[in-house]
């Protein structure tokens, strides 16, 4: 493929007005988050707080996450979805200038941040499916994989690199309520972004007008597609047990096998993200100069299993330096599959694509702390060496059990042509089984 048509296909996104402003909001509110990271620890710490309270202010937020997405998805499929993004982005703002007031006035404590968490969880609830089921409406269909392309490579950028660098920095030169102060100005930027949007301007835009004239679908026909499209709720429950079964072994128990059983260091695993780290940003970067492959909800599933299997052989390595590979593979393999899945899940109904999001996103939500909390319950080296097999091994079998019962091949790439059929569909809600039929 000539470079020119490569680089033409990776930002063919960026030619619609609409989506530019809504790609500088994200990429703005991303590293926001990114330096958040960083800066919440610090202020819990420095205004006293012991670990029991930073790990309340930790939870507030997740359970501002888990308590709120299935209203955010509600929400982005009755209300435009530029108003729902935008005024969670308002709301951001707003917390973290009422937490830098109090701060200056000298009257900040534990408790307040708790607070500042949980509604800073919320507006991330609220925003983040409303942010997914908007792509498509931004841009056409056959642009819709570069642009989960170039929001993967984004938010992998800002999540797991420079964002936390950059609030490491700011830390240490200013402090951490600097680092606060800047979130708070990228949520406020990335709302104004939001607020230029004037969709329907843009080619492939939805205009507010046609949303808002639109009949609201209930909530149990959104149920009643979900459980009818064999292959969606089959890959959400596949994603959700496959983070089950990961989380915990790669977040709690992999910086305890590098330290105690490789005899590493912090510097070790925190090159392991950052390898982890690169890998996505190639994947993402690569993923978006190529075409959406033909049977690409296949090679999803094909490259999740490849990312998650190495887990079974990560506790039997002799050395630290065999453990970059793996690193290298699940940072590839992961990122090509959920590229796919954003690409895949986006061709939802858009009467129902919020709430179908936010039921995928409350699976990972609510099973990652799940799996934190098993991997935390047992120390003995069985119980790890179980719970690292398992990981890797399980994820396998699902598939070959998915890819015998569910016919993936029939899943159709956005924006593909076909000669129309005789006999359209009688269901309200289209299936993306069925592709476009030829005009």
């Amino acid at each position: 493929m000539p470079k020119s048509r490569s680089l033409y296909r990776s930002f063919a996104p960026l030619r619609h007005r609409d989506y530019r402003l809504f790609f500088i909001s994200y990429l703005i509110s991303m590293l926001g988050d990114g330096v958040w990271l960083v800066a919440l620890p610090w202020v819990a710490m420095e205004l006293g707080g012991d670990s029991s309270e930073l790990a309340m202010v930790v939870g507030a937020e997740a359970v501002g996450l888990i308590s709120c997405v299935l209203v955010g998805g509600a929400l982005a499929d009755r209300f435009p979805r530029r108003r729902v993004i935008g005024w969670s982005f308002v709301a951001s703002f707003a917390v973290l200038a009422v937490l830098t007031v109090v701060h200056v006035i000298g009257d900040l404590m534990v408790w307040q941040l708790v607070g500042a968490a949980f509604v800073l969880g919320a507006s991330a609830a609220i925003s983040g499916p409303a942010s997914d089921a908007f792509t498509p409406d931004l841009v056409p269909e056959e642009s819709l994989h570069s642009a989960n392309a170039l929001e993967s490579t984004v938010r992998s950028l800002t999540t797991r690199m420079v964002g936390p660098a950059l609030g490491g920095v700011l830390i240490s030169l200013l402090d951490s309520m600097s680092v606060i102060v800047l979130n708070a100005v990228s949520f406020g930027v990335a709302a104004v972004c939001v607020a230029l949007i004037r969709p329907g301007v843009s080619a492939g835009s939805v205009s507010e007008e046609e949303a808002e004239s639109a009949e609201p679908v209930p909530y149990r026909q959104a149920l009643r597609y979900l459980f009818g499209e064999r292959w969606l709720w089959v890959l959400i429950v596949w994603s959700g047990v496959v983070l089950l079964l990961q989380s915990g072994p790669r977040q709690v128990l992999l910086p305890f096998l590098i330290s105690d059983r490789l005899g590493g260091d912090a510097r070790d695993y925190g090159l392991f993200i950052a390898v982890t780290g690169v890998a996505a940003v190639v994947a993402s970067v690569v993923l978006g100069a190529r075409k959406l492959p033909k049977n690409y909800a296949r090679w999803m599933l094909l490259a999740w299993t490849a990312g998650a299997a190495p887990l079974a052989v990560m506790v039997f390595v002799p050395s630290f330096w065999l453990l970059l590979p793996m690193a290298v593979m699940y940072g590839c393999f992961s990122t090509v599959g959920n590229v796919y899945w954003s690409t895949l899940i986006q061709t939802v109904p858009s009467a129902v694509r919020g709430r179908v999001i936010s039921i995928d996103w409350l699976g990972s939500l609510a099973l990652v702390p799940l799996s934190a909390v098993i991997a935390g319950v047992g120390s003995g080296g069985a119980f790890v060496v179980t719970l690292f097999v398992l990981g890797g091994t399980l994820p396998v079998l699902m598939t070959l059990a998915t890819l015998r019962w569910v016919d993936l091949s029939a899943l159709r790439p956005p924006g593909e042509v076909v000669e129309k059929s005789e006999e359209p569909a009688p269901e309200a809600l289209e299936s993306p089984v069925a592709a476009r039929p030829a005009s």
